[in-house]
């Protein structure tokens, strides 16, 4: 950095720590921190040096220096799928014998009905993610009482945190009609309250929504509005039941509502896998060139990764929650690795707080964290650090069709926010070269350094 060129930076900053990481690579020196400098004007990171390079000009009293010599600087985190407005219902166990509705009968049962419970709900899920450095989520602004809600959208709008609200929706058999209809009214009462907060749609899943009712949530996505989709695919046992064979609790569950009739009967119980069923959708989608992420992933076979990577749908894992469901006992191994070979995205997901560890609401140190998805998935499965990185950033960039630049520190980037991981502690477990692997060896949650305008 020429210390003249300075002179043109209203607000410059320097940060120093022991390292930098971003996913394309690290800055670390074994004798010196190192210390980044960010034109906070523009929010432009300017230079990345080891820290006694600086020069002379450069240390200044009159230049805010932050220093971190403890800690490791990693962009902020993006969480590509939660559910913000069930935070308050928190944490609960779950015996995956006992399969999937008897949860989701819990979900219905407890999720918060009213605006104020609902605000209230997502203000704390916000709290809790910024808790857990992240930055930009992917919210599912859910459906109460099967009516798509816009609460969740106005209300991350009026937070700092960077957002896709994707408007949920049900659309199937019987009520098939009044799910289209709710959906469409929702998108044309939303304004765009916010620079950093874009309206979604996301159809719930198979087993909920017909393919006509993707087909409408295409054609609201389409140019020019080009609205981001996503939904739930390839979840559960009892999601491939009922798409391959039209029975199952999924078809009870239908039935009990009265809305199981003979076009839905038709439609599902042909063999095919939700994947398969579903691939129409996909191709749709990508001939229209309509962003579509599709979350867990977790039974898909050789053909199902062939129809996802042709159709280019972008993937969120959501580890821990998969865990929780116990889908690897179902399904085997998640294909993630397997996914990213094949140059499908996959980015991470927390899913709600209701899949995660108690401690994750104690409302001193809980959070709503992707840094524990990442120390989840190295652990777990000895996943590459720098994957792992991309699969919070980069990945999640691309879910939430975001620009890549957000997420990186290498100069003349501009992210948009910067944290701090203590690695004071070493572990034994940790790569003494990779600085990124004593962040996802360490137990300390991240410290927010500095943001960009309008977000955290």
């Amino acid at each position: 950095m020429n210390p003249d060129a300075l002179q043109a930076h209203a607000q410059p900053l320097i940060i120093i720590a022991r390292a930098a990481v971003d996913a394309r690579g690290h800055w670390s020196c074994r004798t010196s921190p190192v210390a980044l400098l960010l034109d906070q004007a523009s929010g432009k990171v300017l230079s990345i040096t080891p820290a006694s390079d600086l020069p002379p000009e450069l240390c200044r009293s009159d230049i805010p220096t932050i220093e971190r010599t403890d800690a490791v600087l990693l962009p902020g985190l993006i969480n590509a799928h939660t559910h913000l407005d069930l935070t308050d219902i928190g944490p609960r166990p779950h015996d995956p014998a006992l399969g999937f509705m008897p949860w989701i009968d819990m979900v219905r049962r407890e999720r918060p009905e009213t605006d104020a419970a609902i605000a209230a709900a997502v203000r704390r899920g916000i709290s809790l993610s910024l808790a857990g450095g992240t930055v930009a989520v992917g919210d599912i602004a859910g459906a109460p009482r099967a009516t798509p809600s816009t609460l969740p959208y106005q209300t991350l709008a009026e937070s700092p945190i960077a957002s896709v609200s994707y408007l949920e929706f049900f659309a199937i058999g019987n009520g098939l009609q009044r799910g289209k209809e709710a959906i469409t009214a929702a998108l044309a009462s939303s304004s765009s309250p916010s620079p950093h907060a874009r309206l979604g749609l996301q159809p719930h899943a198979p087993n909920t929504v017909a393919l006509t009712g993707y087909e409408h949530a295409l054609s609201l996505a389409a140019s020019p509005r080009n609205i981001p989709l996503c939904t739930h695919l390839a979840e559960s046992p009892e999601e491939r039941e009922f798409i391959a064979r039209a029975r199952g609790p999924q078809r009870e569950f239908l039935e009990s509502l009265g809305l199981w009739n003979d076009t839905l009967a038709a439609e599902v119980g042909r063999g095919l896998s939700p994947i398969e069923h579903l691939a129409p959708v996909l191709e749709s989608a990508r001939r229209q060139r309509t962003p579509f992420t599709a979350v867990h992933c977790n039974d898909v076979s050789d053909s199902d990764l062939d129809i996802l990577a042709r159709c280019g749908t972008r993937v969120v894992y959501c580890p821990r929650a998969s865990d929780y469901f116990a889908a690897p006992s179902h399904f085997g191994p998640h294909r993630y690795r397997e996914m990213l070979a094949r140059g499908i995205p996959v980015a991470l997901g927390t899913d709600s707080i209701i899949n995660l560890p108690a401690h994750a609401a104690d409302p001193q140190t809980g959070s709503i964290s992707i840094l524990d998805e990442m120390r989840h998935l190295h652990r777990r499965d000895a996943t590459e650090p720098a994957t792992l990185l991309a699969m919070a950033t980069l990945h999640g960039a691309s879910a939430l069709d975001a620009s890549p630049a957000d997420c990186r520190l290498s100069p003349g980037s501009m992210p948009l926010a910067i944290i701090a991981v203590d690695v004071s502690r070493p572990q034994s477990s940790s790569n003494a070269d990779d600085p990124l692997s004593w962040v996802l060896s360490a137990e300390s949650s991240p410290t927010w350094l500095w943001t960009r305008k309008n977000t955290v």
